[in-house]
């Protein structure tokens, strides 16, 4: 009998067990269930703010419409569009992605974000390279690039390059003379070299274009070069060191020949957004004697921009530095590029253009990993963020997306200076 007991007791306590146990597993279900849908819901509401906050912030830098030439469209203002870029870079990780068979490709890089400078009047941007026959290709040290990288870029839409900066000569007069002409083969212009064919002055080291009937000078100047103690002060002139000599002549020619006037400065610190003294002493130098916009290059990340008046009381729009418009450097924000999209105006009867309106497009440099077909791509970094929350997670994942927005608004804070003063060091 006892046995017979024992036995039926054990039944129950294994049973009660059991259902002790899978009401557990129930409630913990039922429980998880609703976290998750509180979790979704949380979501999907944080993703309906960042949604809204992304469509909200704007890309505006400066805006002066005279709302009597809108209404009017009177034809005899005149209009010029320009987007200009950073510097563009061949790092080795982009020379291997773009290795096909014995053949290079690197059109799928720029794919994306072409549509927003091949309808510009004017693209420029800094060619930070070389295209030298007979030389190993390389995107450190001595930085020499294949011509199918030139192609890519042309077939953005630039049409003007500065070669002014710090490896101009890297592969000496002969290798800049040499790039130069691989550039002019492929019909794009070029700014910051002595003795420049397009130019009927020989000593006037920039670029004059005429658009829709306005006069655009192209300047351009360099702080120096990485093998500068290996050159002789005659190579180095090629190179278009700023000298104050030589750029005051330039843009009392250009004044001369022109209706605006903007000057490319590579200059700066490499990764660092701060402004030096002798960027702000360089600016005022500029704008005192004539220029009407700088566009700033060489610390490979953004630093700010503003809008100043000069003594004719004219808008003067300086960008300290447009980072890179691509490269594979791993720079902390490196991978945030922008394109600067400039607006300016002559109006009919006066002899200046002037600033109209400027904004950007932030760009992204998306690395898809080492294993990818296509490892390296711009991507308008706005849409990337937005296809994502609209359930696009073929390009990023939640992480990534994390950081593109904190990217976007770093982005937003540095170009509009809303961090307060600028840290002006040396």
């Amino acid at each position: 009998m006892r046995n017979r007991r024992d036995i039926r007791t054990k039944k129950e306590v294994k049973s009660r067990k059991f259902y002790i146990i899978t009401a557990i597993l129930i409630i913990s279900i039922i429980l998880l269930s609703i976290t998750r849908y509180l979790e979704n819901v949380q979501n999907k509401e944080k993703s309906r703010k960042q949604r809204e906050e992304l469509l909200k912030q704007t890309q505006s830098i400066f805006s002066e419409l005279d709302k009597t030439i809108e209404n009017t469209n009177n034809e005899i203002d005149k209009v010029v569009n320009i987007s200009a870029v950073g510097d563009i870079l061949c790092n080795e990780e982009l020379l291997k992605d773009a290795k096909k068979d014995e053949n290079y490709d690197f059109s799928n890089m720029f794919s994306e974000v072409a549509k927003y400078t091949k309808e510009s009047d004017m693209a420029i941007g800094t060619f930070e390279s070389n295209i030298v026959d007979g030389e190993n290709y390389s995107g450190i040290g001595k930085y020499n690039s294949p011509n199918e990288f030139l192609k890519a870029i042309k077939n953005t839409g630039i049409n003007i390059l500065s070669v002014s900066h710090n490896h101009s000569l890297d592969y000496g007069v002969a290798g800049l003379n040499e790039t130069v002409e691989k550039i002019h083969n492929e019909e794009i212009s070029v700014t910051g070299i002595k003795n420049n064919t397009e130019n009927e002055n020989s000593i006037f080291t920039g670029n004059i274009k005429e658009i829709n009937g306005v006069k655009i000078a192209v300047l351009s100047y360099t702080y120096g070069l990485s093998n500068e103690s290996e050159l002789t002060e005659e190579e180095k002139a090629y190179a278009n060191l700023y000298e104050e000599e030589k750029v005051k002549y330039d843009i009392e020619y250009a004044k001369e020949k022109s209706n605006f006037i903007i000057v490319i400065m590579h200059w700066g610190e490499v990764n660092n957004s701060s402004i030096s003294r002798w960027q702000i002493d360089i600016k005022n130098y500029l704008i005192d004697n004539g220029v009407d916009m700088i566009l700033g290059s060489h610390p490979s990340i953004i630093e700010p921009m503003e809008v100043v008046k000069n003594s004719d009381g004219k808008n003067v729009l300086v960008a300290y530095s447009l980072g890179n418009y691509i490269s594979s450097l791993t720079y902390s924000n490196a991978d945030v590029e922008l394109i600067l999209n400039i607006q300016i105006l002559k109006k009919s009867g006066e002899e200046k253009a002037v600033l109209r309106k400027v904004d950007y497009t932030p760009i992204y440099l998306l690395d898809n990993g080492k294993d990818a077909e296509n490892r390296f791509e711009l991507k308008d970094m706005k849409k990337l963020a937005l296809d994502y929350l609209d359930g696009d997670t073929s390009k990023i994942n939640r992480q990534k997306y994390n950081s593109i927005v904190q990217k976007i608004e770093w982005l937003n804070k540095v170009v509009n200076n809303q961090e307060g003063e600028w840290n002006i060091w040396k």
